[in-house]
């Protein structure tokens, strides 16, 4: 996930850069419909196809609603201003639209985990348990969520990574998947 973030944004970057700047340039159907073509053609790692298509999907609307063409270009820049801009991306356009990918994400995870088939006799329907409730919990929280992480870690790039890697998140997982082999 961490290519088709950095990949896209990069080409979404360039465009924008060099477009006419105007204080608080909207973000056209046009730039974001190009920003979904571009995202949409790199390789899904670790999400299916269709979560990909769905992260895009959704991205691309919440940057019309969340961004202006100032805040791309804003975060070209290697300053605090271009941080800023990068971390208000991830919360508002990022996080929100995490359910899709992080499913697949911890579905994978808990199903090629040996440990798995330890707590459970049915270690796909231990999985989809627990990968649903984490999806869950993104979707109602993925903004509070990003902005707890960027608290602890402000200088971020990568959303699923920044999930995986964040301890209390993770822990957040882990009680999912014990209070789905309880059920």
């Amino acid at each position: 996930m961490r290519i088709v973030f950095l990949a896209v944004l990069g080409c979404f970057i360039s465009a924008l850069v060099f477009s006419q700047s105007v204080s608080a340039t909207p973000i056209t159907k046009d730039a974001a419909n190009a920003y979904y073509e571009q995202c949409n053609s790199q390789p899904a790692q670790g999400i299916t196809q269709k979560s990909k298509e769905y992260l895009c999907a959704c991205t691309a609307a919440k940057m019309m609603q969340s961004m202006q063409v100032e805040d791309v270009q804003a975060m070209a820049q290697q300053n605090q201003a271009g941080r800023d801009a990068m971390n208000n991306m991830l919360i508002n356009v990022y996080a929100p639209c995490m359910n899709y990918p992080a499913k697949d994400h911890y579905y994978n995870n808990c199903i090629t985990d040996p440990k798995t088939k330890t707590l459970s006799r049915n270690p796909q329907g231990l999985c989809n348990c627990m990968a649903d409730q984490v999806a869950n919990y993104l979707g109602s929280s993925g903004p509070d969520i990003f902005r707890d992480i960027l608290s602890r870690n402000p200088n971020i790039t990568d959303p699923m990574t920044a999930l995986t890697n964040d301890q209390k998140f993770q822990q957040f997982a882990r009680s999912k998947l014990l209070s789905c082999v309880t059920r």
